[in-house]
């Protein structure tokens, strides 16, 4: 079933291909400092001393029962049918925000516990690996967290989890011929999820050849597979219902940290392709958390996001934070077909979206669906995991024991596999 994984890249032409070979899946030596951080470094800053507040070394940092998509959709095939047939365009009243929008921009951290969680948990790996971790250069991917930051959820989970609002945008796409409408609805499907998936909970890191197989109500199925260890790929392939649309892609993911910030740089790729042939081609934008260790804690959603339908002719390039007289959560952008421009998209990832004044999504409106996971997957499967089970009911002590199990197992084989290739080259 995964072989697809494993055998065959993301599709694309021959002058794409070359945007997703082993170059992409390389470690770099990028150093990302943020202006905040300069100053405070400027200024002979300690963020040991910032942390006064003590967690509790057994406890977890979030309540399991509150990370099992509370509030989303559950409800039958013909009643995802009828919202999507009877999707209409929201009142376009005013350009709202959600309540917990930071004044400057992003969204704050209004969980006091995930703060001091994260803080105590910061100040700990400071003092075990020395300030070169706040200097902006060393990935975070390769570091291990203690289990008590972090979440029952593995990242394959928390990776597919922006496909929460693909039964109504994406499949309102497969019913509409018109490819610049298809192309604004996945814009829509893409940015509205931000508001879901951008999260201060540190999901689990997956383990090599780790696989996830779920299921939406209507039909969609979802799949996804850790392919390399490092650098971390996630790899994901989701078939709508009917297999009327396929999206399909990769993260590749690695952290920085400043002396009071955290950028997530994303290099992965994705796409999503319509059974007419039409396929749109976009990537991910960057992500940056402040107020690590004082101050409000925020997350932002940074940089640029593009998307592409290259037979079509076309193109939106969003920089986010760039617009006048707003706050770093808003971004405009126009829709281009062969160089004219078509529409204008509008918002912020925080509260709406509007096409040419027409609002495609309003956060008070749209309640995502909930993903299931299916209930006899691979052996392989993430839920199997023994450090996620033991957290998942609350016993920290075993938690972590396993999950140092599975990472020395991780290294081992890792170990194995780059003894094989000098093997295998001393004898060419």
């Amino acid at each position: 079933m995964f072989g697809w994984f494993k055998k065959k890249k993301p599709e694309s032409n021959s002058a794409q291909q070359e945007e997703k070979d082993e170059s992409d899946f390389v470690d770099d030596e990028t150093q990302v400092v943020t202006n905040e951080d300069k100053e405070l470094e400027a200024k002979g800053f300690d963020p040991i001393a910032q942390v006064q507040e003590q967690d509790k070394e057994n406890e977890g940092i979030a309540d399991p029962d509150k990370l099992e998509y509370v509030g989303y959709h559950d409800i039958p095939a013909d009643d995802i049918l009828q919202l999507v047939l009877n999707f209409k365009y929201f009142p376009n009243d005013e350009d709202i925000r959600h309540p917990e929008g930071y004044e400057k921009g992003g969204r704050i951290c209004a969980d006091k516990k995930v703060v001091t969680k994260a803080r105590s948990v910061g100040k700990e790996m400071v003092k075990q690996i020395g300030k070169k971790i706040l200097s902006g250069s060393l990935n975070l991917t390769k570091v291990s967290f203690p289990i008590r930051v972090m979440i029952p959820k593995t990242a394959l989970e928390t990776s597919v989890h922006g496909t929460s609002v693909f039964p109504l945008y994406i499949t309102k796409a497969t019913m509409t011929p018109d490819f610049l409408e298809r192309f604004k609805l996945v814009i829509t499907a893409t940015l509205s999820s931000f508001f879901w998936t951008n999260t201060f909970l540190k999901p689990l890191n997956p383990i090599l050849g780790e696989t996830l197989q779920a299921n939406y109500n209507d039909g969609t199925q979802v799949y996804c597979e850790q392919i390399m260890h490092h650098p971390p790929v996630s790899y994901f392939l989701v078939f709508g219902p009917n297999r009327k649309y396929k999206y399909y892609g990769y993260y590749l993911v690695e952290g920085r940290a400043g002396l009071n910030s955290v950028t997530i740089i994303n290099k992965g790729k994705r796409s999503i392709e319509f059974n007419d042939g039409q396929k749109i081609d976009f990537d991910f934008p960057n992500e940056l958390y402040s107020g690590t260790f004082f101050g409000q804690l925020r997350q932002e959603s940074i940089d640029r996001i593009t998307f592409t339908d290259k037979a079509n002719g076309l193109s939106c390039i969003i920089d986010i934070g760039k617009v006048k007289k707003r706050t770093s959560d808003f971004f405009q952008a126009d829709v281009t077909c062969k160089g004219q421009k078509v529409s204008t998209v509008f918002g912020t990832y925080i509260g709406f979206i509007n096409f040419d004044n027409v609002r495609y999504w309003d956060y008070r409106y749209v309640v995502p669906h909930k993903i299931k996971m299916d209930k006899q997957p691979l052996e392989s499967d993430h839920k199997n995991r023994s450090d996620l089970q033991a957290l998942k009911v609350g016993d920290i002590p075993l938690a972590q024991k396993n999950k140092e199990i599975l990472e020395n197992l991780q290294r081992n084989d890792r170990k194995l596999r780059e003894t094989y290739e000098k093997q295998k080259k001393s004898k060419k």
